[in-house]
């Protein structure tokens, strides 16, 4: 039996829980995005990088996509990690470390929970072959008939990341969060593009980094 191509379906694109549309060679975009316009700086000099993962090997790789990517605006970041390697440090561990190293902010990378991606395929019809055999002659006979192609409903997952920006003047102040959204698979690449491409370009437009060098 051979089916014969019919309509290609509509594809309406539906979202679940504030998540994004997703497109483009990444498929990642950056929302949510929130600056404190009240606070006022020449640009991230020293930066404590924290990354929230239970998983110590993803821990390790966030925080060294961030520090690699910062260095590239003249910002000095220190790795979580290089002084808590064990395990994440509490609140007051962060705040005995800030009055240590003399940091100027705490960018913290989290990953809530993930949302869906629906996408809504609408039904549709194609034409069908049918062959049967007549068993008094032994002949073979071919029909076409109408074959309904019910709507369907596909669930993607979109993975979420969380970055604040925490100035550490007046006890600690949030200064700038924006969340991402992605359905590309975990990667070093999904890393690098993360942080180069979409979290430090929008705080570098928000004027919280220096200019990129060249």
């Amino acid at each position: 039996m051979r089916a014969l191509s019919g309509p290609r379906p509509r594809v309406l694109m539906l979202t679940a829980a504030a998540a994004v549309v997703l497109s483009g060679c990444a498929a990642s975009q950056l929302g949510n995005m929130w600056r404190d316009q009240a606070f006022k700086t020449d640009g991230l000099k020293n930066v404590l990088v924290i990354a929230v993962r239970n998983d110590p090997v993803r821990r390790r790789m966030w925080e060294d996509g961030f520090v690699s990517a910062l260095a590239a605006y003249g910002t000095t970041a220190k790795r979580s990690y290089e002084i808590w390697s064990n395990a994440l440090p509490d609140t007051q561990a962060v705040r005995d470390e800030i009055k240590r190293g003399g940091y100027d902010e705490v960018l913290v990378n989290q990953r809530p929970p993930s949302t869906a991606q629906l996408t809504w395929v609408q039904g549709y019809s194609r034409r069908e072959s049918v062959t049967r055999y007549d068993p008094a002659s032994g002949a073979a006979y071919t029909t076409w008939q109408d074959v309904a192609v019910p709507a369907t409903m596909d669930t993607t997952e979109v993975v979420n990341y969380q970055t604040n920006v925490w100035s550490t003047s007046e006890h600690g102040r949030l200064v700038w969060s924006a969340m991402s959204h992605t359905t590309d698979a975990f990667s070093v690449q999904l890393i690098q593009y993360q942080t180069e491409s979409l979290i430090l370009p929008e705080m570098a437009k928000s004027g919280l980094l220096p200019k990129k060098k060249k």
